[in-house]
Parts: structure tokens; sequence; C-alpha cells
């Protein structure tokens, strides 16, 4: 079986990036007319851009015969063997949709991509979701759980 492997496209970065620069602009300008001090609104602006432009990339997600590998920006590596899945289901909150994956110990966590939000949309999402579940199913048998 091969491995599968997900993460944001150039476009959805670019998408982001973008929109997270001109929030930025607007509030470092309104700062800028309520403080009259245009230098500590410079470093509040980096210090607020560069911790979201690095969320940005988001991580990657692959999938392999002995498990699931998470790679994130602001975060360690992690590794959890098929076994340990108890279940992978899509979960919508607001504009965004992603997959969260559910041990046997009870723990929880979100896969960082596949995922469509509003400030980075995947119009590949669907299939992309529908790829993480055939694979799980192939994996252990199971029916893949939608919510």
């Amino acid at each position: 079986m091969e491995n599968l492997t997900f993460s944001p496209s150039r476009r959805q970065l670019s998408n982001y990036l973008a929109r997270l620069v001109l929030l930025l602009a607007v509030v470092c300008g309104i700062t800028v007319l309520v403080t009259h001090n245009a230098a500590t609104t410079g470093i509040g602006a980096v210090v607020v851009l560069v911790p979201l432009a690095l969320g940005a990339a988001r991580g990657r997600t692959t999938l392999s015969g002995t498990g699931i590998e998470i790679r994130r920006p602001l975060g360690p590596r992690q590794s959890v063997e098929w076994k340990q899945v108890k279940e992978i289901r899509e979960e919508v909150r607001g504009g965004t949709q992603l997959l969260r994956v559910e041990l046997t110990s009870g723990r929880s966590f979100p896969l960082p991509a596949p995922a469509h939000t509003v400030l980075s949309p995947n119009p590949d999402y669907a299939a992309e979701r529908d790829r993480v579940l055939a694979y799980r199913k192939q994996r252990s048998g199971r029916r893949p759980n939608r919510r």
C-alpha cells in the first residue's frame, strides 16, 4: 500500500497569507491612529505575524502502512500506529472542515491536512477527505465515519 501525503497547496498558503497581511495592515493602521506610535505598532505586528505565518503552513499528514505521521510547523512530529486509531471522522465547526483522529486511549486530535477553512479554502477537500477515509477503511476493514 502506497503512502498518502496531504499538505496545504501553494494556492491555499498564498490566499491565507494575503488575507492575513490585509487584516494585519488594517489592525496596524487603526493602532497607529489610536496610539500615534508607529514603532510599537511595527513590533506588535511582527510578534503577531510570525506565529500566524508559521501556522499558515499547518503541517503535513502522511498515511502509511504502519500508521499516521503528523508534522506541524509549531510542534513536534507525531506518529500513531494504526492499532492505536479507533476512528477518523470529519468535524465541521463554523467555516472549518477537518478530520479528527480518535485513539483507543480516548485521546483525539485534528489532522493538520486535509482541511478547509474560510481563510484557507481547499477546493479539493472533499476528495482528499474521501481518500483518507478510504485508506483507513483498507487498513482496518472498518467502515469510515462521517459527520
